[in-house]
């Protein structure tokens, strides 16, 4: 998906969710590694849009695969649509114009990350830093929190879709289906759409 796109639905993100727009940051991050066999990697991660705080472990043949199934696992049961997305590209460029010192060891890395949804659409995420471990990490939560945001968003919608109508307010039935619309070119919601159906019939 090209970047103006990813954007403007970022930005409906936003408007729907207002202050319930997650914001994730990860703390410290623990790792540890058998060369060229298994990761493990354990951090704590904050939606500060709710103050919950979440363990995220993992394990994987690197810092990425085990960073990403570990979020997945961790929620794919809140958010069921992190099930369909998978990474299709991984890069890391240094930017030697950064370095401070003569060998350039300390220059910021940037770390590009590509992720596809069931669709075969395609989404970038990027981050730049002085650590490639810490930027990979945060590259993959800014990817996940995208997507997170969207389900949240699309089911907020949805929510409201169906108090239009049952209220036979047909310009805001048009409204939100237009805006769901949007959101379905980021990955699929039935599992999710399905559960809340569940839960209101319980």
């Amino acid at each position: 998906m090209e970047g103006t796109q990813q954007g403007e639905i970022v930005q409906l993100m936003r408007d729907v969710l207002g202050e319930g727009y997650a914001h994730l940051r990860v703390h410290r991050v623990v790792i540890e590694e058998e060369l060229e066999q298994t990761t493990s990697v354990t951090c704590e991660v904050t939606d500060e849009a709710t103050g919950e705080n979440s363990i995220i472990a993992g394990k994987g043949v690197g810092v990425i695969d085990a960073f990403f199934k570990g979020f997945v696992d961790r929620f794919a049961n809140d958010y069921p649509s992190l099930k369909t997305i998978r990474l299709t590209s991984f890069q890391v460029g240094a930017k030697l114009e950064t370095k401070s010192d003569y060998a350039g060891t300390d220059s910021a890395g940037e770390v590009s990350v590509g992720i596809m949804n069931s669709a075969g659409k395609f989404f970038r995420f990027t981050h730049s830093s002085r650590s490639v471990i810490a930027s990979s990490i945060i590259t993959i939560l800014l990817g996940l929190e995208y997507f997170v945001n969207s389900e949240r968003a699309y089911v907020t919608l949805h929510q409201a879709f169906k108090d239009a109508k049952a209220r036979g307010r047909d310009d805001l039935v048009q409204h939100y289906t237009s805006q769901m619309a949007i959101l379905v070119r980021n990955t699929s919601y039935s599992e999710a759409i399905e559960r809340t159906q569940n839960d209101t019939e319980v």
